[in-house]
C-alpha cells in the first residue's frame, strides 16, 4: 500500500497521516518515520522491505522526499528513484509519502504504478471552519458563538476564510495550527467565561491582509499619503505589485456595484456575489460614498489603466498601480476633459 499525504495545511496533513498510520498500526510498534533529507533512497527501500515484528504490517512514513533537492540536480534521476521506491513496497506494508508543503500531488504520483492513495490536508472554510472553531473552543474548556467565531476567522484570514479566491495564486488558506493557538489563547484570557468579541479585538492582531485593506480603503478614499505609506510597507513585506493592482481593480468593481445597490442589504449583496464577505462589502460601500469620483468614472479609469498594461502602453504592474492610485485621488474631471492612460 502506498499513500501520499499533502497540504496545504500542515496541521491537517499531519493529522491525516497519523490517523491513517494508526489505522494500520494502532500501537505504533511497527511505524517508522524517516526524513528523506537525511536518508538515501536505498535506505528507505531497505526499511520498507523489512519484515515487522509479530507479523504486523510495517508503516514507513517518509517526509520531504519530493521536496528535497536532487543530489545531482537531475530530475530524471529523482523520477527514477521514486519509481524504484514505489516498486519496492511489499503488498503487506505501507509506504506513506508525507509532503505537507505541497498543495497537490505531482503528476508522477497521480500516474504511479501501483496506484497511490491520496490524502489531502485541505483546511475547512466557511461554515465548516466556524464549526471547527467552536469545537476547538469546546476542547479548550470554553465556548464561542457562531458570530464571534466568524469575527475571529475574518480577523485572521479576512480574504480567504470562507472560500478560495478565483485565482489560486492569491490563495492563503487558513493556517489551522495558528488558529488553534489563537483559540487556546482566547480561552485562557476569557476563563471562566465564554470568548467574546471584545476578547478578539483586544488580543488578536490584524494580519498582513488588514494592511492590504487599509491600502485599498485609503486609495479609494483619495488619501494618497496614507495609501502610499501602506503600499510601501506591503512591498517591503514582499507583496507583489500585480496582486495589489488586481485587488485595487477589484475594489473599483465592487464600488460600482455598491453604488448601484444602495438600497440592498450588504449581506445580500455579498451572498449574491459569492466573492466578498458582508463586512468587507460594507466597507466598500462606505468607501464608495466618500470617493471623489463617481463609481462609474472610477471603473472607467480602472479599465483604461488595466487595458494599457495588457497592451504594453504601461510596462510594469507597479507603474499601473501608481497611476491608478493617483487617478482615484484626483478630483472629477470637467465634462469633455478626457484622460489618456
Amino acid at each position: 500500500m502506498i499513500v501520499f499525504v499533502h497540504g496545504p495545511d500542515r496541521l491537517f496533513a499531519r493529522e491525516a497521516a497519523l490517523a491513517h498510520a494508526r489505522a494500520i498500526d494502532p500501537d505504533e510498534s511497527s511505524t517508522t518515520w524517516i526524513d528523506a533529507r537525511e536518508a538515501a533512497t536505498d535506505q528507505i527501500v531497505s526499511t520498507i522491505g523489512a519484515a515487522s515484528f509479530f507479523g504486523a504490517p510495517r508503516v514507513v512514513v517518509v517526509s520531504n522526499l519530493l521536496t528535497r533537492p536532487s543530489r545531482d540536480g537531475k530530475s530524471s534521476r529523482a523520477d527514477a528513484e521514486l519509481k524504484a521506491l514505489l516498486a519496492a513496497v511489499p503488498a503487506d506494508n505501507c509506504l506513506m509519502l508525507f509532503e505537507p508543503d505541497m498543495d497537490a500531488p505531482p503528476a508522477a504520483i497521480k500516474s504511479a504504478t501501483p496506484a497511490v492513495t491520496i490524502l489531502s490536508g485541505e483546511p475547512p472554510r466557511g461554515v465548516a471552519l466556524l464549526a471547527w472553531i467552536e469545537e476547538t473552543a469546546d476542547h479548550a474548556g470554553t465556548q464561542i458563538d457562531r458570530r464571534t467565531a466568524q469575527l475571529l476567522a475574518e480577523t485572521i484570514f479576512p480574504q480567504t476564510w470562507d472560500r478560495k479566491p478565483s485565482n489560486p495564486r492569491y490563495d492563503r488558506p487558513p493556517d489551522m495550527a495558528l488558529l488553534r493557538g489563537e483559540v487556546e489563547k482566547l480561552a485562557l484570557a476569557s476563563y471562566p467565561d465564554a470568548i467574546t468579541r471584545n476578547h478578539i479585538l483586544a488580543l488578536i492582531p490584524s494580519g498582513q491582509d488588514q494592511r492590504v485593506f487599509r491600502f485599498l480603503d485609503a486609495s479609494t478614499a483619495g488619501k494618497i499619503d496614507a495609501a502610499h505609506r501602506e503600499l510601501e510597507q506591503l512591498l517591503i513585506a514582499g507583496e507583489e505589485p500585480a496582486m495589489l493592482l488586481a485587488q485595487l481593480l477589484g475594489q473599483a468593481e465592487l464600488m460600482a456595484i455598491a453604488s448601484q445597490s444602495a438600497r440592498r442589504d450588504h449581506n445580500t449583496i455579498a451572498r449574491d456575489l459569492g466573492t466578498v464577505t458582508p463586512s468587507r462589502m460594507s466597507a466598500v460601500a462606505s468607501s464608495a460614498q466618500r470617493h471623489r469620483l463617481p463609481a462609474a468614472a472610477s471603473l472607467d479609469v480602472a479599465a483604461a489603466i488595466d487595458r494599457s498594461l495588457k497592451t504594453g502602453r504601461i510596462r510594469r504592474p507597479e507603474d499601473a498601480l501608481y497611476q491608478l492610485m493617483l487617478a482615484m485621488a484626483a478630483p472629477e474631471p470637467a465634462p469633455g476633459a478626457g484622460r489618456s492612460w
